[in-house]
């Protein structure tokens, strides 16, 4: 049976030469013949089977050049917009702080302008402190005994009355607002002239007592003080009646609303005892 195949293999091996010597021989007739335009048919041919691989690797190298400038644009991009990010909170914060120079030298200039037709002397004041209370009717400024602040020094804004000193130390002293459940102010209605007593409930709203019912009690009327409780000077704005009702006795039930605005009280100015006489209530 070697026999029959040993032929066979040899047929084969000769059809397998035969062929590498005939591709051989193609191969060098490439490499000597050329095409009419001058090039050799060979590398025509290399060419030919380098064109899609050069192709796919023009376009890998492509896509890959493509995404490292998206990727190198985004890192810049982001870079950018946290600067930017930064550059706006600093102008925002720059921009808060300068609204709030600017609210604060208005109400300056409400203190030096209420300074100017007083007949007394006049000290400006910070509030530093509240009192634990919602509506903080007791609030304390930087301003003492060292400043000539007495008890009982009148305290104003540029609306109106806001309070009076209740106790002092050398810098600071603590002020009652007219809020205050014990506060009372000797006052006068502006227009009809009647007197009466506005008196602090702890609330926003003030009650103005001792107004009988014959007297004339518009809602929207100025209180001021009328200088008969010897603390206030008189004509000083207070508020503005809200309410107005029949009481139960001989007297009317009016509300009165502070033209100051206690709850966001930031600067006032406190009226010097022009005396300068000492008290013995003192802050510890």
């Amino acid at each position: 049976m070697s026999s029959e195949l040993s032929p066979r293999v040899n047929g084969e091996r000769t059809v397998a030469v035969l062929i590498a010597l005939l591709v051989l021989q193609l191969a060098l007739l490439s490499l000597q013949i050329e095409k009419p335009s001058g090039t050799i048919l060979f590398r025509s041919w290399t060419l030919a089977a380098q064109a899609p691989v050069l192709s796919l690797s023009s376009q890998a190298a492509h896509g890959i050049s493509d995404l490292w400038h998206r990727y190198v644009w985004l890192v810049g991009a982001r870079a950018e917009n946290e600067s930017l990010r930064d550059a706006v909170n600093r102008l925002s914060l720059l921009n808060k702080a300068y609204e709030q120079s600017r609210l604060e030298n208005v109400r300056l200039r409400r203190l030096l302008a209420l300074s100017d037709p007083l007949p007394f002397e006049v000290l400006g004041a910070r509030v530093t402190g509240r009192a634990p209370s919602f509506l903080a009717n007791l609030v304390t400024i930087d301003r003492g005994s060292r400043q000539g602040v007495r008890v009982d020094s009148p305290v104003l804004s540029g609306e109106g009355i806001v309070g009076r000193v209740l106790l002092v130390s050398a810098d600071q002293a603590q002020v009652q607002l007219i809020s205050n459940p014990d506060a009372a102010i000797g006052v006068m209605l502006e227009h009809s002239r009647t007197p009466g007593v506005l008196s602090g409930t702890g609330d926003m709203l003030l009650e103005l007592n001792y107004i009988g019912d014959t007297n004339p009690v518009a809602v929207g009327e100025v209180v001021l003080s009328s200088g008969l409780d010897g603390i206030f000077p008189k004509g000083m704005s207070v508020g503005r009646v809200v309410e107005v009702a029949r009481g139960k006795g001989v007297f009317q039930e009016i509300r009165v609303e502070p033209l100051v605005d206690l709850i966001h009280l930031e600067e006032v100015a406190v009226i010097l005892d022009p005396k300068g006489h000492e008290t013995s209530s003192r802050m510890p």
